[in-house]
């Protein structure tokens, strides 16, 4: 079955598993970095919102075996256990100074976004390779995380101006999504603690993991919620605060948009090697849409400025040869 025949079989049957109180679209949506995937919106009469299932790795999963019932099963599994928010706070933005106060950012890659960069007002930092862009921070608690990308239209109907909207989201950010920098094998242990089904006591963890330091120490610079947490680089101080305590320059390494890696800086730490490390990561661990950048970043304690200290010139779609 090729991939269009596939969703338009996958909308169909679920429509008939559903019931007719269900309105199923289908519709493209382009996500980070360009990567363009095919959702599954199911709406429900007298409902606010409607979830979106993308249906892509469930085509991957069908070319490879997985049986169209079985497929259909995962879906509907995957809705049901799902729920949207009983409530939505609509009432939050009623008002524009209400919005305002839900406006925060987020940062992507600039040249992998270009196209969705003409759609969305945007700060660019062409020093960087980096962009942030603005959402509205619609409904956040510890289940759950609803944002909503603010377009030109959005702006325009709003008349704000991009420096409004980028001095909202430079107070909102922070207070709403604090900070939080570990050190690597905390957040690894972190990792290995929410993964566990049945949890892991600290005693475990310490048998599981070697305690000997890092050499070079490594840390991860995030957000509270740990999702797109790499925008945590352009808080205020935060990057200034932490050379100062660790009392040399930084190398930073773009994991993700999610975080980002601090290593102190050491004269007998490789720029190559390490921009070899973050390519290969990128490609082989990072999901495509995941991706930050393939560049080293440097901050100077003398100039307090954050620079690119080794260019990539492969872009971050680009697969290993």
């Amino acid at each position: 079955m090729v991939y269009e025949t596939f969703l338009e079989t996958i909308k169909h049957s679920l429509k008939e598993k559903l019931g007719p109180e269900f309105t199923l679209t289908l519709q493209p949506i382009t996500k980070n970095n360009g990567l363009i995937l095919h959702g599954l919106c199911i709406g429900k009469a007298n409902e606010r919102a409607a979830p979106t299932i993308y249906l892509n790795h469930f085509y991957e999963s069908y070319q490879k075996g997985r049986p169209f019932h079985a497929i259909l099963d995962d879906i509907l599994s995957l809705y049901q256990s799902s729920p949207l928010p009983a409530e939505l706070p609509i009432e939050e933005f009623l008002s524009q100074e209400q919005i305002m106060e839900k406006v925060i950012f987020r940062l992507i890659n600039e040249p992998a976004n270009r196209e969705l960069l003409k759609e969305v007002p945007h700060i660019s930092y062409p020093e960087l390779d980096l962009s942030i862009t603005f959402y509205l921070s619609v409904q956040k608690d510890e289940d759950s995380l609803l944002t909503a990308l603010i377009y030109n239209r959005h702006q325009k109907a709003w008349n704000r101006s991009t420096e409004e909207l980028y001095q909202a989201a430079k107070s909102n950010t922070p207070r709403l999504f604090p900070a939080r920098i570990r050190s690597l094998p905390e957040a690894i242990k972190d990792i290995v603690k929410k993964s566990s089904e049945h949890g892991v006591n600290e005693d475990s963890l310490e048998e599981i993991f070697d305690t000997t330091p890092l050499s070079p120490p490594m840390y991860v610079l995030s957000n509270s919620s740990g999702i797109n947490g790499a925008g945590c680089l352009l808080y205020e101080g935060i990057i200034k605060d932490f050379a100062s305590c660790s009392g040399s320059d930084l190398i930073i390494l773009p994991s993700s948009i999610h975080e980002v890696l601090i290593i102190p800086y050491s004269k007998d730490i490789s720029f190559d090697e390490l921009a070899e490390t973050v390519f290969s990561i990128n490609q082989e661990e990072v999901p495509e849409e995941d991706r930050l950048s393939n560049h080293i970043y440097f901050y100077s304690r003398s100039s307090s400025k954050l620079s690119i200290a080794f260019t990539s010139s492969a872009p971050i779609g680009t697969k290993n040869p």
